[in-house]
């Protein structure tokens, strides 16, 4: 009976290792690329784990629409990613799984992972739900060609918004002189996640600190200085194009890449659809900390990042755990960052090969810029996305309809502290 006994209890432990559990994964992306990478991942991890089984579910667009529906409808995912700015709309919820108790279990070393990107996705009461998937802080790119042509040296990391300005005008022409400009010195977005950075460099203010009102912060004077410069850029110094114009040129990309644009601020994604034109020999880019402004002690910049996430209802949290702890670590952000190279890797030690395999030396300087970039108000706020929409509404007030910046800004706060925060 006892020898039995031992057979029955062997064989259940072989059906349980033989078992397959199935992960389903999802995120954004959907182009070729992405599910290139996707699969690589994939097959990678399933080596080294054949009993978990993972499947994709990619969407292309409306991503975060899509994770609630599915939530909604009772049918979530077992991993999933979670943006920075949605971060609270989901803890909130009590969708992500605190996953901070299970770290040493994973074998995860904490150390070897930015703090600031980390804290991103860490609660008040220092919950962790999530680890990097990769990261960008913002930063201005610039043509080199350009410069060289305008006689101008390459920015440093002390220059002002001044500097940019002088240098913008600088690389600003009309080749042919039938009152059109050719080549802009400087592009400026006008969404929030682009002019956020800027405001703040420029000495400018979002929110208060401790997160609860923008009323005198999004409005203040410093602040209406610096959006007023920007939209300056556009329409006083004709430094930068309109819409129109962008379109006119076959879109902001073929500007880019073509030698049409002097300044760009943007993230590490944009690096991606230069590199081709890099490696031909057609664009040759340098990056640099934003400039300081005359409210700013020193220049300032984002962190926007990404985070693997295991949903709380999940059946299989023990697989989901080791999938996000090995798409976050050495192996994972190897094909995440060292391959796919869209953005840096919230892993210390890939981002320092990242820094050795570059041949064009940007990477260092995205690096260098990481200790000092501040976190995303949308990381802290429920439901920022609403403001982040009211800002570009407020922008496009001014850009089209020439409405005052103040006026602008004054209709965003109001706008904002009645449907962010429900005053």
């Amino acid at each position: 009976m006892r020898k039995f006994f031992m057979v029955a209890m062997i064989l259940v432990a072989a059906l349980m290792i033989a078992q397959v559990i199935e992960l389903r994964w999802t995120g954004w992306g959907g182009g070729e690329e992405d599910i290139k990478h996707a699969n690589a991942k994939m097959a990678a991890f399933q080596a080294k784990y054949p009993n978990i089984k993972i499947v994709p579910e990619v969407y292309p667009e409306n991503y975060t629409q899509a994770l609630l529906a599915s939530i909604a409808a009772g049918n979530p995912p077992d991993v999933f990613l979670l943006d920075a700015p949605y971060m609270p709309t989901f803890t909130e919820r009590g969708v992500p799984l605190n996953i901070r108790p299970y770290l040493r279990i994973l074998g995860v070393n904490i150390e070897e992972y930015y703090p600031n990107v980390l804290e991103i996705f860490t609660s008040p009461d220092g919950k962790l739900f999530g680890l990097p998937k990769g990261f960008t802080p913002m930063v201005v790119y610039y043509n080199k060609k350009l410069l060289k042509q305008a006689g101008l040296p390459e920015p440093s990391d002390d220059w002002t918004w001044n500097d940019f300005l002088k240098m913008a005008q600088a690389m600003t022409k009309d080749f042919d002189g039938d009152g059109k400009i050719d080549q802009y010195g400087a592009h400026v977005g006008r969404l929030f996640y682009q002019l956020c950075p800027m405001i703040w460099s420029y000495g400018g203010e979002i929110i208060s600190p401790d997160y609860k009102t923008v009323s005198g912060y999004l409005n203040s004077p410093q602040t209406i200085e610096a959006v007023q410069f920007f939209v300056d850029l556009i329409k006083k110094y004709k430094v930068a194009p309109e819409p129109d114009v962008i379109s006119a040129f076959g879109g902001l990309g073929n500007m880019l890449y073509t030698n049409r644009i002097g300044f760009y601020v943007s993230g590490h994604w944009s690096l991606f659809g230069m590199r081709k034109y890099i490696e031909e020999g057609t664009l040759e880019i340098g990056v640099v900390r934003l400039p300081k402004g005359p409210y700013a002690k020193s220049s300032q910049t984002v962190i926007y990042a990404t985070a693997w996430s295991v949903m709380s209802t999940t059946k299989h949290p023990r697989e989901a755990l080791q999938f996000v702890a090995w798409l976050s670590g050495a192996e994972g952000q190897k094909r995440e960052v060292l391959e796919a190279r869209i953005e840096l890797s919230g892993h210390i030690p890939t981002n320092e090969l990242l820094v050795a395999q570059d041949k064009w030396g940007v990477e260092k300087k995205f690096v260098e810029i990481v200790p000092t970039a501040r976190l995303p108000i949308g990381c802290r706020v429920v439901d920022w996305y609403k403001a982040e929409d009211i800002f570009a509404q407020a922008i496009d007030k001014i850009l089209s309809l020439n409405t005052p910046v103040k006026e602008a800004l004054d209709w965003a706060v109001k706008e904002i502290e009645a449907k962010v925060f429900g005053r």
